[in-house]
């Protein structure tokens, strides 16, 4: 946020406050903000917060203490700070007199010079025509292969049938052991589809019990609750942040600090991030704890952010 911008929401919000008869410490009290920070947001020294985050957050926090609509006030501040489109100076060029002039047309590419430009295309063209004729020539080969196979056990089919019609004798006896190994066979086949049916029973029990997750013992270290070991499936998870009686702004990053989600979840909307299978972690700071539930695969995960407004969630996955 740029100095102007920061005194004049300083300005607003303190106008606001008075207009409704509260002093900082009624402001402290209700937001759970440091009064010390509370007046820096007045003076406009947004330098004096903690980190661009708690900006956001605490500007957020004030403004709906004052009784202001958070989401319209930022988003009013969001606009005016939106960056002025630059000139389009793609076609400029720079005169002798060191001057630039727009609008200027750039001078015109020679035969050679489209040759050039066009051979990084020809070439790349080239290449998957190439590709596409390997693919077709390996595809018509293996076609032929297998047509091949299907016209030998055709030949031997017949033959087979040949044979077994010039002895009749032996066909029936052949009849009669073929429908004995075929109640046989129909027996073990029952037994191998019950066998398998119980296997994927226990497979499917077995990749539920996978998915499940384990938050065990949590500990709580000042704006921060930490669950240090979390038995966490060998797959990606999904973390779903619920907002209830209000917005909350929230980012969420792994344990290498690279950031997976932030934004603002809006009232009674639930936002789903995916956590890589390849994250040892995850770390949540969150805006408006007090308007914020947050799970993990389902399983419930309690924030314990005893009434403060921003908190901070840590959490270390054993897989």
């Amino acid at each position: 946020m740029n100095e102007e911008r920061n005194s004049a929401i300083g300005q607003e919000l303190q106008q606001a406050r008075l207009d409704k008869g509260l002093s900082l410490d009624d402001v402290q009290q209700s937001t759970k903000i440091q009064k010390r920070y509370l007046a820096a947001i007045e003076s406009g020294q947004f330098d004096q917060l903690p980190g661009a985050f708690y900006e956001r957050a605490f500007v957020r926090q004030y403004a709906t203490a004052v009784g202001i609509d958070a989401v319209a006030f930022m988003q009013k501040y969001e606009n005016e700070d939106a960056e002025t489109p630059q000139p389009d100076l793609s076609a400029a060029r720079v005169d002798a007199d060191n001057v630039t002039r727009a609008g200027m047309h750039q001078n015109e590419e020679t035969v050679a010079d489209k040759t050039r430009s066009m051979m990084p295309k020809i070439i790349i063209g080239v290449v998957i025509v190439a590709i596409i004729a390997i693919i077709w020539a390996v595809v018509s080969s293996f076609a032929g292969s297998a047509k091949q196979e299907s016209k030998n056990q055709s030949t031997v089919s017949v033959s087979t049938s040949q044979v077994a019609n010039k002895d009749s004798s032996s066909k029936k006896a052949s009849s009669k052991s073929s429908a004995t190994t075929s109640s046989d066979s129909e027996s073990k086949s029952s037994a191998s589809s019950s066998s398998k049916k119980a296997s994927s029973k226990s497979s499917s029990e077995k990749k539920e019990k996978t998915a499940k997750v384990d938050l065990g013992e949590s500990n709580v270290s000042g704006t921060t609750v930490s669950y240090d070991s979390v038995k966490a499936p060998n797959k990606a998870m999904k973390m779903q942040l619920k907002a209830e009686d209000g917005s909350s702004w929230m980012q969420v990053s792994d344990a290498a600090g690279t950031v997976l989600w932030n934004g603002t979840v809006e009232d009674s909307k639930t936002q789903e991030v995916e956590i890589p299978t390849s994250a040892n972690g995850v770390q949540v700071s969150i805006g408006n704890a007090l308007a914020t539930k947050v799970s993990l695969n389902g399983k419930s995960v309690d924030l314990q952010s005893n009434n403060a407004s921003v908190w901070h969630l840590n959490m270390n996955f054993t897989r």
